[in-house]
């Protein structure tokens, strides 16, 4: 499939995103660093294409170099802050002038040798922004994703050219040890692409990414990291309320059966089924406000298939229905705590007229 003596120039970005706090203020973050700038996508002059609430912090970390298939490579290393509690490490390996199937080899190897490059660097910038980040999670659930990003390829070639010359299906889909991908499955994989122009293509899957850029714009690459960060979100508070409702859960269970005795308990467990709701609640629209289309018709269609292929809907449906759920166990517990009153009340009640009636009588006696 592919033309002898093809090159091509371009990188290989690999992302690495973490959940590693509640949130993070980006202006301490200002302060901690030397280089960093704020996060823009505009494709077109003079106008904006998205709309960030709180545009995340693009950082410049030290580059290194790496040694692949025996060869030394320089590693650009760059990380992002979001103020909803993600950071990124973002990984670029620059090629120039490199042979198709080269280009190939290396982006079936780099991932392993360069995940523990990946850990030190998130400490290093965790301990380095220290406060700036609130209550930081020890868990860190990560996402991780890639793109294949060429800027030149020689000889020059349209994007249709392109699809026939370079095995993108491969490129894409490759999984250590399975066979080839099928025509068909190639094809359909194919079917989620664009091209604003002829020389210009976006090849989309699950967890990598195919971008032939000329012109040197990093915009699509940020979008697929920041829907990217949305999923890991996502992904975080989807399991946060899923242990949230276990706890509540087995605690209801510890306090069965219910009596006027545990109404404190219970008021406890009530207002912790009502602030999970309001801080999920919070944190989903977050979220959802965090990035608004407006102009750039082909950057949302791109973004909005991102989401889909990375089933965010899903996700956020999920987080929903579940909040929902504990929604509902708050209603339960606090109808609970409202019958347990009233049950001491009448129990009350009870006691001062049976007082009252005793005093009578020993009165009278």
């Amino acid at each position: 499939m592919e033309r002898a003596g093809s090159t091509l120039t371009g990188s290989i970005l690999m992302y690495r995103l973490y959940d590693v706090a509640w949130d993070i203020d980006l202006k301490k973050v200002e302060e901690r660093v030397r280089e960093f700038k704020r996060q823009s996508i505009d494709r077109k002059r003079f106008s904006k294409a998205f709309e960030f609430a709180n545009p995340p912090l693009s950082l410049k970390l030290k580059s290194f170099e790496k040694t692949l298939q025996g060869k030394p490579y320089l590693i650009n290393a760059y990380a992002k802050a979001y103020d909803y509690g993600v950071l990124t490490i973002i990984f670029e390996i620059p090629v120039k002038d490199m042979e198709m199937a080269a280009f190939e080899a290396l982006a079936k190897i780099c991932d392993e040798p360069l995940r523990g490059d990946f850990n030190e660097e998130l400490d290093h910038l965790v301990r380095d922004l220290g406060d700036a980040l609130h209550n930081v999670n020890q868990q860190k659930m990560e996402e991780d994703y890639t793109v294949y990003y060429l800027r030149q390829f020689a000889p020059a070639a349209s994007a249709h050219d392109l699809v026939r010359t370079f095995d993108i299906g491969n490129l894409l889909l490759y999984e250590e040890g399975e066979t080839p991908p099928s025509r068909a499955t190639t094809e359909e994989l194919l079917s989620v692409s664009f091209s604003y122009s002829d020389n210009d293509l976006v090849v989309l899957s699950w967890d990598r990414a195919f971008v032939l850029e000329p012109g040197g714009s990093m915009d699509i690459p940020d979008l697929l990291e920041f829907a990217n960060a949305q999923l890991l979100e996502l992904r975080v508070y989807d399991d946060m309320v899923d242990r949230e409702l276990d706890s509540i859960n087995e605690r209801i269970m510890t306090e069965v059966p219910p009596s006027i005795w545990k109404i404190k308990r219970y008021e406890k467990l009530a207002a912790r089924a009502m602030r999970t709701v309001m801080d999920l609640t919070g944190i989903t629209e977050k979220i959802d406000n965090s990035l608004k289309v407006t102009e750039d018709v082909y950057y949302a269609r791109i973004y909005s298939s991102a989401l889909s292929l990375f089933k965010v809907k899903e996700w956020d449906t999920s987080i929903e229905r579940k909040i929902i759920i504990v929604s509902r166990v708050y209603d339960m517990l606090y109808r609970e705590i409202a019958n347990k009153r009233t049950e001491l009340l009448e129990a009350i009640i009870i006691v001062l007229i049976a007082v009252e009636i005793l005093l009578f009588l020993m009165m009278k006696i």
